[in-house]
């Protein structure tokens, strides 16, 4: 009796971890991730800072990010994402709070936006 109840209970909950997967993978397909590499953001505090002027902006509309020394990988929705518009945006939010510049590549060789 104790296997058959195990078995139930280990069945419901490889089921609903699987369709708590498959929403996920749904979900992720209306989405478009961007990384941006910061120049200058070298500790957990500048991370913290990043996250603050990212939360902060009205202009941009985000559904997750993971920020981590250097880099910042941003998930948008695909609508809301408008290429060199959107990483104007990133690239205002955060320099307008921080010292930091914000690149296109890890070599912090091409500019997000502009100059």
């Amino acid at each position: 009796m104790k296997f058959v109840t195990m078995l139930l209970l280990l069945t419901s909950l490889a089921s609903c971890f699987a369709s708590e997967r498959e929403s996920k993978e749904a979900s992720d397909i209306n989405l478009t991730s961007k990384k941006y590499f910061v120049k200058g953001m070298t500790c957990g505090g500048c991370i913290i800072g990043v996250k603050m002027a990212l939360k902060k902006s009205d202009e941009l509309l985000f559904e997750d990010k993971d920020i981590s020394v250097g880099e910042a990988t941003i998930k948008f929705k695909k609508k809301d994402y408008k290429g060199d518009k959107t990483d104007c945006a990133v690239t205002s939010s955060i320099e307008k709070v921080t010292d930091f510049k914000v690149f296109l590549d890890k070599e912090h060789t091409k500019r997000a936006c502009g100059s």
